[in-house]
């Protein structure tokens, strides 16, 4: 597991205690941040506390399916994953699991270190998707800062000095430095 300041948080979500509890053992012997949840709505308080980087949900479990799970913690700008895990095996079954928005659907039984796959390939997609973000955000203050000065300076005074900066900040990486 690639070192980051923050551990990688993972959610459990599965009505049967004793998968639940092999999962976050054998993902806590990995280095992750692993917790349990036993259904839904324990998920959703859970996640609502302190969002998780990755959730794996049972697909069956009373009150509320894994697929609902994801309908309702699915937000634009929201970097979590989802990774669904059943042993109700339907064609259309993974076809809304991957519409409501998971990363995968593996079958049980299943071979946990195949899970440990899957969830490594959620991480780097995760990790893509924060890096996405973070430099979004900083284009957008970027953007902000330069829309100040646009007020006194014309449109081409503008494009002049976003070049300049945009090109000081290349060269900078090139060179080594941090931006």
């Amino acid at each position: 597991m690639p070192k980051n300041s923050e551990p990688f948080r993972i959610l459990i979500v599965d009505d049967d205690r004793e998968i639940r509890t092999i999962l976050v053992d054998y993902l806590r012997h990995q280095g992750y941040d692993a917790q349990g949840a036993q259904g839904g709505k324990e998920a959703i308080e859970r996640h609502g506390d302190a969002p998780f980087d990755l959730i794996v949900t049972d697909l069956a479990m009373p009150g509320m399916t894994g697929i609902e799970l994801i309908k309702e913690l699915a937000a634009d700008g929201n970097t979590t994953e989802f990774i669904i895990i059943t042993g109700y095996a339907s064609l259309d079954n993974a076809i809304e699991a991957v519409k409501a928005g998971a990363f995968d659907y593996i079958l049980k039984p299943f071979r946990i270190e195949e899970l440990g796959v899957v969830i490594k390939n959620a991480q780097d997609k995760i990790i893509l998707k924060k890096a996405n973000k973070h430099l979004l955000d900083k284009l957008k203050r970027f953007y902000s800062q330069i829309s100040k000065y646009s007020k006194w300076l014309g449109d081409e005074d503008m494009a002049h000095l976003t070049q300049e900066a945009l090109d000081t900040d290349e060269h900078a990486r090139e060179m080594g430095g941090h931006h």
